[in-house]
């Protein structure tokens, strides 16, 4: 996390204030950096999924450093749906479903945080535990989230592997639930090998790791575009590179 981000994340208002800046503008400047690991992936005719896009925002992210794959980007708050038609009218190639990602097909409850009329939607999941453990991870003062109400919502799931997608690429960021994403797309993972880029999160870190293991992925952090191997850390904020042991051609690159 920046020391912008950390300054911004301090103060409720400057959080609404900076995330209305940055979704709209300033993405083009303080995106995740990880996304830049696009640049030196080949061409390819496949495509890119972005599992939890929110407003499109990481659509657009990854646009910077990929100008034309196909992105398909799920999320499953329906109230976003004007914010990702304007991502449509702004980037080629792109297109989503308003659906989310899980290892089964069900509709079930999406936990909302709000701040007075604010929607807190990033730190949305289906779980009231992984929203609270969100909004604890340095966001806000620990004052402020007394003030935070949940709302909830019916919204549907499904698994990825019942689609033909053949990615190359699968941003994955769903606020505690990437574990069960990753269930849910092991056959499209086993046929495709695909670079995985994942927000990392102490609360399922380890069963996270283990099914990447057993897919035989590797996990790295990026920094100074440069990939190193990712030893587990404590309240470390950053998306985890995932990589096939047997994607030689991208793995020489770095070492």
């Amino acid at each position: 996390m920046s020391w912008l981000e950390k300054l911004t994340r301090s103060n409720i208002y400057l959080y609404l204030v900076s995330k209305y800046l940055y979704q709209n503008y300033l993405y083009r400047f303080f995106y995740e950096k990880e996304f830049q690991i696009l640049r030196f992936i080949k061409k390819n005719d496949k495509i890119i999924l972005d599992i939890g896009s929110n407003n499109g925002v990481s659509a657009r992210s990854i646009r910077l450093f990929n100008k034309t794959n196909m992105i398909i980007s799920f999320e499953p708050n329906k109230f976003l749906k004007k914010k990702l038609e304007q991502t449509q009218k702004k980037i080629i190639n792109f297109k989503f479903y308003l659906f989310g990602v899980l290892d089964k097909n069900k509709k079930i409850d999406l936990f909302i945080p709000f701040y007075k009329n604010y929607s807190l939607d990033a730190q949305s999941s289906i779980k009231l535990t992984y929203v609270i453990d969100s909004l604890r991870r340095g966001i806000f003062h620990k004052k402020l989230i007394k003030k935070i109400k949940i709302k909830k919502i019916r919204s549907q799931f499904k698994t990825i592997d019942n689609f033909n997608f053949n990615p190359f690429f699968i941003k994955v960021d769903t606020e505690g639930t990437e574990h069960l994403v990753l269930n849910g797309l092991k056959k499209t993972i086993k046929k495709f090998k695909p670079i995985l880029m994942i927000e990392k999160n102490d609360m399922n870190f380890f069963i996270l790791n283990k099914i990447l293991k057993k897919m035989n992925y590797e996990l790295y952090s990026f920094k100074n575009k440069k990939l190193k191997k990712y030893k587990f850390k404590k309240h470390e904020h950053l998306n985890l590179i995932c990589i096939n042991r047997n994607n030689k051609d991208l793995i020489k690159i770095f070492f």
